[in-house]
């Protein structure tokens, strides 16, 4: 029973893309289709395939999400999982994130045997630098036995640009509780004394790099019980994820998954590849009104879509034969920010201000461009996101090309 309800939240679904933010309405769909084999420490390994969807659409300062997904196990029932997202961007440096998910075995909601959950995220950026807090709670209900789990936490992440690529280094803690004592034990976890629940203790390290329609990641987890609470468990995660074209993508992933006392998840190795199709891929945004793609699942799953160039100045999305950017520069609320393109004979032109940035959209042909930017009429140099090479002037410019 519970690793049908690891299926239902591990497999695909966790593909789900950013939550990206727009000043007008912006609608994409996706279809995933896979499979995965996962092992749980006290049971033989298992095969399962899933199909899943959703949709995205976000307007002004708030993106929205519905997904789903239905999981038939080699050895088990089905299971089907659904989860609702939504996003706020009050200002450019600042998000917060709710999502609420249900998981059931079977397909009728709510199911005889499943979870119920709910997570608030809040995130701060500055700079480089971005900072994180969280919380949630969630109810599970396995062999007519209710019990529930919460949880809270906090992160950071700093980001670092350089030669076109994108590398990301995160850490994060997290204190959760639960009365679970089947879902504990089964993980390695017991109680010294009698108590009325388990206190955890998680500390987890993620590296990424990103780079054109490539997308890496590593991530390890650490566990220790506390209070009354004995025993210590472990996670990892490597994942890729590939833009095969503007409407394929490939998900591979690898790892092991700290039981989830919030979402009902209970610990297990898992391997498994996805293939994501989206109808419809979001355009390249008008504003810099946009989160960042950031993980938004259980430890240990992550995996998201990734642009074709994106970073805190740069997104960048291109298909055959036409590219979409947008510049983002950070400057004082008077500065004159000016940009200038080859495909424009250098002809420098004046960003717009919006909020607490200047911004600049370009549609570029087939083909190589080079950008320069510059501030107060000081130095040109290349948007940081873009491979670099030097002008006749000792500036710097950054290039583009466009299949």
């Amino acid at each position: 029973m519970i690793c049908r309800q690891l299926f239902s939240l591990l497999i695909f679904c966790s593909a789900s893309p950013a939550l990206a933010q727009s000043s007008s309405g912006r609608t994409t769909a996706w279809l995933d289709v896979g499979g995965a084999r996962v092992r749980q420490p006290t049971s033989n390994s298992r095969s399962a395939g899933a199909l899943g969807g959703g949709m995205w659409h976000a307007r002004d300062r708030v993106s929205v999400a519905a997904e789903g997904s239905v999981i038939a196990a080699r050895d088990s029932i089905s299971a089907a999982q659904y989860i609702a997202r939504a996003s706020l961007l009050p200002t450019a440096w600042s998000r917060t994130d709710v999502d609420v998910s249900a998981t059931t075995n079977g397909i009728v909601l709510p199911g005889r045997n499943g979870n119920r959950s709910a997570m608030l995220r809040q995130f701060w950026r500055f700079g480089a630098l971005e900072f994180s807090g969280s919380a949630g709670a969630g109810r599970t209900s396995r062999l007519q036995n209710t019990s529930s789990g919460h949880a809270v936490g906090t992160g950071a992440e700093w980001r670092y640009e350089r030669a076109g690529g994108q590398w990301r280094l995160g850490t994060s803690l997290q204190r959760s509780y639960s009365n679970d004592y089947q879902f504990m034990e089964a993980s390695g976890v017991t109680l010294s004394r009698l108590a009325s629940r388990y206190t955890l203790d998680d500390v987890n390290a993620q590296l990424s790099w990103q780079r054109g329609a490539l997308w890496l990641n590593a991530q390890r987890g650490w566990r220790r019980g506390v209070s009354a609470t004995v025993g210590r468990a472990g996670s990892f995660n490597l994942s890729a994820v590939y833009s095969m074209n503007t409407t394929t993508t490939l998900i591979v992933q690898t790892g092991e998954q700290m039981a989830d006392v919030v979402r009902g998840v209970p610990q297990a190795r898992y391997t498994g590849v996805t293939m994501r199709w989206s109808p419809r891929r979001a355009r390249a945004l008008p504003s810099a009104l946009r989160a960042s793609a950031d993980t938004r699942t259980s430890p240990g799953v992550s995996v998201v879509l990734v642009p074709d160039i994106k970073s805190d100045e740069v997104l960048l999305q291109r298909t055959e034969g036409i590219g979409t950017i947008v510049v983002t520069i950070s400057a004082p609320a008077h500065a004159v920010v000016q940009l200038a393109t080859s495909h424009d004979d250098w002809q420098p032109v004046q960003l717009a201000r919006c909020g607490d940035v200047f911004v600049h959209q370009l549609t570029l042909p087939s083909g190589a461009h080079k950008i320069s930017v510059r501030v107060n009429g000081g130095d040109w140099r290349a948007p940081r996101g873009l491979a670099q090479v030097r002008d006749d002037f000792g500036g710097k410019m950054g290039v583009v090309v466009i299949p």
